[in-house]
């Protein structure tokens, strides 16, 4: 809601210069609004990547993990699966 009342206040602000500042309001409440939905949905999208990337990471430690456990117990003489 911050951006529609920033953008209420500015548009109001223009809109009395032109003569009708709640024809502004509501015009800049609607484009604050539609901003502020833009930034949320960017801001859910970078959130989804970097989880993406933690758990690719976090998939390659296991991994690289796993490989060096193997070569343990097989220098030891175990057999791994």
């Amino acid at each position: 809601m911050k951006g529609a009342a920033r953008g209420a206040a500015v548009s109001a602000a223009a809109g009395a210069i032109g003569g009708d500042a709640g024809k502004g309001a509501a015009a800049g409440a609607a484009a604050g609004t539609v901003a502020g939905g833009m930034r949320k949905r960017q801001e859910a999208r970078e959130q989804t990547a970097q989880a993406e990337q933690q758990q690719t990471a976090a998939a390659q430690g296991q991994a690289a993990y796993d490989k060096a456990m193997a070569s343990c117990m097989q220098g030891r003489g175990y057999l791994p699966k």
